[in-house]
């Protein structure tokens, strides 16, 4: 009967142990699947913003005065996330905007080639309804609204965010950043492009910044820091 009991115990230690390495291997396959996916994402919406112009800039800087460098990131806050409600269009006040809610923001560019918000709509327009209302050079991207805009007025000024605030950058980089104080930082005047695909989805292209007189990626710019004794 002894045997018999130790036999059954290592059966089942055998069968936990299967089952665990079948669990590793499952999650480790779906960390691939997820992985490639991404990977595959970024390469198809880079083709499709490059091939269809939809590339956008956007005026940023550094997201918290304090402390704006966490780990091996930039966060980073923009210009069009305080927009007053004088500058958009009327259809953007046909839907009462919710605390929180996600939204679409109809960005267009400037002579500056600096995209701005002009538009908010809670679902992403077909191409064929902006063409018709005059408005098919807007591109729309994904974020959020803070406020109500149940009586927008000139004066109201709309809170939005966006969900590529924060920009990666290697250890090195990284560091050499996190010596350099907010206003430094702001002075460079840095501005980050996005790839935009047809959902409104932005993947981040570049962040640059000033050198002297010259615009060159932050990725250079700390590469001549750190040679220069």
């Amino acid at each position: 009967m002894q045997a018999v009991a130790k036999a059954r115990q290592k059966m089942i230690k055998l069968d936990a142990k299967k089952i665990g390495l079948a669990s590793l291997a499952l999650a480790i396959s779906v960390q691939l699947v997820t992985a490639v996916s991404l990977l595959t994402y970024s390469y198809r919406t880079k083709v499709y913003a490059e091939k269809n112009g939809r590339i956008i800039k956007l005026a940023c800087k550094a997201y918290d005065p304090y402390s704006p460098f966490k780990g091996r990131y930039i966060r980073l806050s923009f210009e069009e996330e305080s927009i007053s409600s004088k500058n958009l269009d009327k259809e953007s006040f046909q839907n009462h905007t919710k605390h929180g809610e996600r939204y679409y923001f109809r960005m267009e560019e400037g002579a500056d080639s600096l995209w701005t918000v002009r538009g908010i709509r809670k679902e992403l327009p077909s191409e064929d309804s902006e063409q018709a209302s005059g408005k098919s050079k807007g591109i729309y991207i994904k974020g959020k609204t803070y406020p109500y805009m149940l009586y927008p007025s000139a004066t109201d000024i709309i809170s939005a965010s966006f969900p590529f605030s924060e920009y990666y950058m290697q250890e090195n980089y990284a560091q050499y950043m996190d010596t350099i104080q907010w206003e430094d930082f702001n002075a460079l005047k840095p501005i980050l492009s996005l790839y935009v695909d047809k959902k409104g989805q932005c993947i981040q292209k570049g962040l640059t910044v000033l050198n002297g007189t010259d615009r060159i990626s932050i990725e250079e710019y700390c590469r001549i820091k750190i040679k220069t004794p």
